[in-house]
Parts: C-alpha cells; sequence; structure tokens
C-alpha cells in the first residue's frame, strides 16, 4: 500500500480498481454486470457527484486490493461483488482525469485508505456522464470475483 504520509501523484501507467458494491441480490449486481461478466456502464457513473470513486494498485498487492474493497462493503452495509479494472490511461480523455485522493480521519468513519483516488471532470448532466461512462466500460476489465465468494 502506499506510504499514507508520501502518496505520489497518480501516474498513467498505474492501473486502478471500481468495485462492484451492491445489495444482496442478484437483481441488484445485474445493474453493474452482465451475465458474461462484463461491467455495464453503471459501474463508471458518479454516485451523487461529478467524481468517480477508485482504488490504486500501486504498491498493493491483490489480497490487499480486495481488503481495500472489503472495507468499502463493509463501512457501506453492502456485498462485495467484485471489481474490474481499468488503466489509468484509460481514464484520461475529454473532460476526465484521475487525482489521488486519499483517506484520512474522515468525519463519516470511512476507512482510510492511502491508495484512494477520483476520476473528475464529469459533467453535471447525467446523459452526458453515460456517454463518458460507456467509454469507460468499454476498456475496464471483465467482473473479477473476491477470491472467497463464487
Amino acid at each position: 500500500m502506499i506510504n499514507p504520509d508520501d502518496v505520489p501523484d497518480v501516474e498513467d501507467d498505474e492501473m486502478l480498481a471500481r468495485f462492484i458494491v451492491a445489495g444482496q441480490s442478484i437483481r441488484s449486481l445485474r445493474k453493474y454486470v452482465r451475465e458474461n461478466n462484463t461491467v455495464k456502464p453503471q459501474l463508471f457513473l458518479p454516485y451523487k457527484h461529478v467524481e468517480l470513486s477508485v482504488n490504486r494498485h500501486r504498491d498493493c498487492d491483490e489480497g490487499e486490493i480486495w481488503d481495500f474493497g472489503q472495507a468499502i462493503a463493509q463501512y457501506r452495509e453492502m456485498a462485495l461483488h467484485g471489481r474490474s479494472d481499468i488503466a489509468v490511461m484509460s481514464c484520461t480523455f475529454d473532460s476526465l482525469n484521475v487525482v489521488a485522493k486519499p483517506i484520512r480521519n474522515h468525519p463519516q468513519g470511512v476507512p482510510d485508505n492511502p491508495n484512494h483516488a477520483d476520476i473528475v471532470g464529469f459533467p453535471a448532466a447525467k446523459e452526458d456522464q453515460l456517454s463518458l461512462a460507456e467509454k469507460l466500460a468499454a476498456h475496464a476489465t471483465d467482473r473479477q470475483t473476491p477470491p472467497d465468494s463464487e
């Protein structure tokens, strides 16, 4: 994991994880993932804001990446259904960019995470966000399941 006291800027050659957290039902999972495990654009729509939360792989092993996902799911009281990875260079087009956004001592109790980042630059209009989300989903990996599931 990244040293929380020395968080570097995000570099183009890094990989990012977008965690798939949803309610317990398969129906809620289908909102983000197709039957063939490709991800839908909805996974890359910013939630209530104009930035999208992601996790950097930088200085992490697979176990640490999944630990971050599990912490997010527990905080949100949802199930971790997997993740989809995407290269930073695939997230820097049109108005989009990726910035380091470490979480530390969050007032609402979000777990500390020096590897947290945001994809920023989404327009305010949902239809414009969806257009960008479609491009992101096209460059993302298929759903990977957590090591202790399915």
